[in-house]
């Protein structure tokens, strides 16, 4: 029973106190304490709305840390999926966004969905492992109406930070790999995401050197 408690205590830890969490990072061992000096922020999404509030609240976020940071929708005057991606115009852009004084590019994209189930549900499914024989083999009979599940959403993003170096190809600094779970609505949403991320860059050190 006491193992019980803490794997639920844990949960509530877990998923409790923000809608995003980090799951999974690289980090360039030999980029450390990587700075730059200016930042463009990309927002890579098919909804314009949505994209122009993240890279809003990102770039605010960066600006209170001292990091000078550009919006793409800014900066492009279109969306950053409009861009055409071919690898003669992906090198003409770096050059023209290098003589402009980026030297990083922080891109961000949802790359799936997934579904869980939620605490409730796990507890059941979890406490029916102590259950008796018979409990078992009564709770599973066939039924014509079974009782749904209790799942939420959780979509998996990938964030990566990138060198625009002179002379060299573009240098993947960081990428960072959050979650974000049952998202509660875009505004909340966006500024839970801007959080983790602001502070696993300054954790590692990235963009916001202490």
């Amino acid at each position: 029973m006491e193992k019980l408690f803490v794997l639920i205590a844990s949960l509530f830890l877990l998923y409790g106190c923000s809608s995003s969490r980090l799951v999974d990072e690289y980090i360039n061992s030999e980029s450390p304490n990587f700075r730059a000096n200016k930042v463009l922020v990309v927002g890579l999404t098919p909804d314009e709305g949505l994209q122009r509030q993240f890279e809003y609240s990102l770039v605010n976020a960066l600006g209170n840390e001292n990091v000078i940071a550009v919006k793409s929708a800014e900066y492009f005057k279109l969306p950053a999926l409009a861009i055409n991606q071919s690898e003669e115009n992906l090198a003409n852009l770096e050059k023209q966004l290098l003589e402009a004084g980026f030297d990083a590019v922080l891109l961000s994209k949802i790359t799936g969905q997934e579904s869980k189930v939620t605490i409730g549900q796990s507890y059941r499914n979890l406490t029916k492992s102590f259950e008796s024989f018979s409990d078992y083999y009564s709770e599973n009979i066939p039924v014509y109406q079974p009782e749904p599940m209790e799942a939420y959403p959780v979509y998996n993003t990938e964030t990566s930070l990138y060198c625009l170096c002179p002379g060299e190809e573009r240098d993947l600094i960081w990428r960072g790999k959050i979650d974000i779970v049952d998202p509660p609505g875009a505004a909340s949403t966006i500024r839970d995401y801007v959080k983790t991320l602001v502070q696993t860059l300054k954790k590692n050190n990235l963009l916001i050197v202490k």
